[in-house]
Order: C-alpha cells, then structure tokens, then sequence
C-alpha cells in the first residue's frame, strides 16, 4: 500500500532534506572527534517557511548523534526560569555524579518529574544558570560529550534573558567547555538584534543566512520523496510541481501532499493530479503562511503591498508610491517596515519583492473577495 511521506506542516523533518548538504556536514563536523570550535555558536536567519526550524533540529541531531545532551526551547518569556527550574535539573539528576536530588511530594501541579513532584534544596529555584551549566557540563567532560542549548525564533527573545545567557555562553568559551547554542529566527529582524547592545555574542557567532533551494534540488526531493511512497511522477508533472514550489522549501512539502492526494487511479502522477495539488498547496499556503504574516499589520502596510500586487514580477518602489497616492518618501517609510517585518525584500535598486511566493495572487484574491462584501453590503 502507497504511503504519503510529504510532511505539509511547520517545523517538522521531512523525509528528504535536500540543498542543505554542505551546511548539515558543518553541523556534523562539528561534534565528531576534533571539535571546530567556530560550529558551537550559530545562527541561522531566514524568511518564512525557508526551513529554519529544520535545519535547527538537525543541529539537534548532529549533536544527539555524538552523545551530547541538547535543551530546545523557543524565545517566549520566562527562558532562564524554564532553564534553570526544568531543563537543567532534569539533565543534573541523570547526569551529574554528585549526590541525588531529594524529591518531595506537592500539590497536584504536574512538575518537571511528573505528578506533583518539586525539586527542593539540590536544585532550589534561586540556583544561578551558570552554576548549573558548569555542573553539567563538568560532569559531561569525561565522556567527551557536552550541552547545547538551541532557541527557535530568537528575534522575540526577550533582550535581558537573552543577553543574561549570553554572558553564560562566553563564560563557557573562556573556560573551554563543551557547550554550544544555535538560534534561528526570521532575516531582518535578526539584524536588528545584532545591532543590539544585549546581543553582543550573537555578533561572534556563525551566521548562515537561510534561503531557497534549486530547481534541480526541488526536482529531486518530489521525485525521491514520491518514489518513497511507492509511486512515480509523469516527468512533465514533475516539472510542473518543480516550477509551482518556486524554490520555496515548505512548498515543496504542501506541492508533494497535496498532488498525492489528488492523484486517485494506478499509474504516475500526472498533471492533473499535480495541478489540483497546487491550488490545495497554495489554499494552505494562504491560511497557514500569508494570513498569519498579514494579519499584524497596518492598513497602510496593507495598502503598500496591494499597490505591488498587480505586478508579476519586483516591482517599482516609485510605481507603488504612485498607486498609493503619495510620495516616495512617505511610501519609503512602510517599505522599510515591511522589509524589516519580513514581507518584502529589496531586489535591486529601486526595486522590491514578496518574499513569500503567491503573496501577490493571495492579495489580488482577497482584495476582490472583500470588494464584493462590501458591494453586497450596500446593496443590503
């Protein structure tokens, strides 16, 4: 019985991770037995749905691979709390040779151990971040093993946690611990942060910007990954998919599912199927991508990017202001603001772009549906 291993959902692994062979090898290299140093503190930025998350959890994996330990944890606040109450007991408790903690019963709060458990003086809340990694990691070093800590949309971190386990991380480097953190988050506003003053150890890491893939790549992953399922692809279909993703990791995902699905009788898939696989993608593209990017901004922004929609292609940064009604100076305002919100990009001089594809039909689309709501309420 055919299978479907296309995984149309964010941050999940999917079953053939193409055009990131050389970046996973640098992750890999990095925990063998002669450790590169320049590989414990990375950073990986990217626009939406360029695979961030992925290439964080195969950090992850390359770590798990060499026996290290590995805490992954997103940005929202109350980080260090999490560490130092959750995380870094848990690993304590397994790992460390000294004395084991004493546990005690509490109320029926579900704790780090489970079923009301605390921890109580080994680890009480006070213990300082610091103390804790060097434990663990003192206790790792024997084994030639160490503890990575990776965080996941590192942008809406919260500054002061962020420069706090900073200052932990260099204390690490000065002492040659085996510790190592990798952050991901979206291209623009990781520049901010880098120009931040509490971000100053996010500057000496490794930065590797995060971008699309090629044609030949994303020909290859739809045929590897159907082919898997226990099926074939029509050549022309291929084609057709490979063209529709654009380049666009999660794409490639939502293109594949999709055309599977569609794809009902014996034999290849055809053009058919591929081609109803691609209004389903770009249906779920729109609900799971293009809302959730829209949905914060102003009306103004909102007025920008519709001012870009009726072109194929970049688009003219005077042409929009002309659209608009207003002048380049005043439009140029909301073009940085949408470039820093990871919406558009700059594409030359005097140019810009989408950075997510069909951004320009979801607009076009929705900007007809809500006129006729609003012809329809009049006429009401």
């Amino acid at each position: 019985m055919s299978r479907n291993l296309f995984k149309p959902s964010f941050g999940t692994y999917p079953h053939l991770l193409v055009g990131r062979d050389q970046l996973i090898d640098e992750f890999e290299d990095t925990f063998d037995g002669i450790l590169d140093p320049a590989g414990l503190t990375i950073l990986l930025s990217g626009q939406r749905g360029m695979g961030k998350t992925v290439l964080l959890d195969s950090y992850r994996r390359a770590a798990e691979a060499a026996g290290w330990l590995v805490i992954t944890e997103s940005s929202s606040n109350g980080l260090l709390e999490r560490l130092t109450r959750d995380h870094l007991p848990r690993l304590l408790q397994k790992h460390s040779d000294k004395s084991p903690t004493q546990i005690e019963s509490a109320s029926g709060t579900i704790g780090p151990l489970g079923g009301g458990a605390s921890w109580t003086e080994r680890y009480p809340a006070e213990s300082t971040l610091r103390s804790q990694i060097t434990e663990l990691t003192d206790a790792l070093r024997p084994s030639g093993r160490g503890l990575v800590i990776t965080i996941d949309e590192v942008q809406a971190a919260d500054i002061e946690e962020l420069r706090k386990l900073g200052e932990i991380i260099q204390y690490g480097r000065r002492e040659e611990r085996l510790l190592a953190f990798a952050a991901a988050g979206l291209s623009t506003p990781i520049e901010e942060l880098l120009d931040h003053p509490g971000a100053t150890f996010l500057r000496r890491a490794e930065h590797h910007p995060i971008g699309r893939v090629s044609r030949a790549n994303v020909r290859a992953s739809l045929a590897g990954t159907i082919a898997d399922s226990g099926r074939e692809i029509d050549i022309q279909a291929l084609d057709v998919a490979a063209d529709a993703v654009d380049g666009y990791p999660f794409m490639i995902q939502l293109v594949g599912y999709h055309s599977l699905k569609a794809h009902k009788t014996a034999g290849p898939v055809t053009i058919e199927a591929v081609t109803a696989g691609i209004t389903a993608a770009r249906r779920r593209l729109g609900r799971h991508v293009h809302t959730p990017a829209l949905r914060p901004l102003s009306s103004v922004d909102r007025t920008y990017l519709l001012a870009m929609a009726p072109d194929d292609g970049p688009s003219r940064t005077g042409k929009i202001a002309e659209r608009m009604g207003v002048t380049a100076q005043y439009a140029g305002e909301y073009r940085r603001r949408l470039i820093r919100d990871g919406i558009i990009e700059a594409a030359g001089h005097g140019q810009v772009r989408f950075t997510i594809p069909y951004t320009a039909d979801h607009l076009r689309e929705h900007a007809a549906h809500n006129a006729l709501e609003g012809l329809a309420e009049e006429d009401s």
